[in-house]
């Protein structure tokens, strides 16, 4: 897509407008769903935490005896068990390391764009950086 590509401003300035919107899309989802699930992850925890101790300083919170016991630990574990796996879905989708990528993608494509519509960069180093931003994230930008 360089400066010989054939490709005339108006094409280029559509693409980097395009890749812009694109990449803002994206970032607000991943910003979310890192949102949603570390605050699962938190809650559930705070949950399991607080079921565990209030069972441990005043007895069983539902029903009595082994029973009221059992219900209290089954509660805490799930609530563990669920914390776990929401931190473990955070962990292993790589959310915090795409969102701060895709961060990084959007800054300077927002960039490149304040440049174009002030008129103050040079067009063959605009050319220049976009190529090196479809290279650099491919997975945001094609």
């Amino acid at each position: 897509m360089g400066a010989d590509s054939g490709k005339d401003k108006s094409v280029l300035i559509g693409e980097i407008k395009s890749s812009l919107q694109k990449t803002q899309k994206v970032v607000a989802v991943r910003k979310r769903t890192n949102s949603r699930l570390l605050l699962a992850g938190m809650a559930f925890s705070g949950a399991s935490t607080l079921v565990a101790g209030i069972t441990s300083a005043g007895g069983p919170i539902v029903g009595s005896g082994i029973e009221g016991w059992r219900v209290a630990c089954i509660l805490a574990a799930i609530f563990g068990f669920s914390a776990t796996i929401s931190t473990g879905v955070l962990q292993q989708r790589e959310s915090t390391d795409q969102l701060a990528k895709g961060k990084e993608c959007l800054s300077k494509l927002r960039s490149l764009d304040l440049g174009i519509n002030s008129g103050k960069n040079d067009w063959e180093e605009t050319v220049k950086k976009y190529d090196e931003l479809t290279i650099n994230y491919p997975e945001l930008i094609n």
